[in-house]
């Protein structure tokens, strides 16, 4: 099955295997921490020339598919169950 995400993968050989830009070592949840920290794209750009507005974009729709795949079921054994 292709990902429809093509900016961001994940190699075993490349961060662990941890979600990165694609042709980059920057990790997922780098990004994801500098958006917490409230910065805009032009500020993350800026400290990660390698990637993109659109890499950036991606990364967004990337982490709101992952909790979107995550339904909790309150008062069930295991707490949730993930439907992927």
């Amino acid at each position: 099955m292709m990902s429809k995400f093509k900016r961001i993968v994940r190699d075993p050989e490349i961060c662990g295997g941890q979600p990165t830009i694609k042709g980059t070592r920057v990790l997922v949840l780098d990004i994801l921490d500098w958006m917490k920290e409230g910065k805009d794209f032009n500020e993350i750009i800026s400290n990660f020339p390698s990637i993109t507005r659109e890499d950036i974009q991606e990364i967004i729709a990337y982490a709101k598919e992952m909790i979107a795949g995550e339904v909790i079921i309150y008062g069930s054994k295991e707490g949730k169950v993930s439907i992927g």
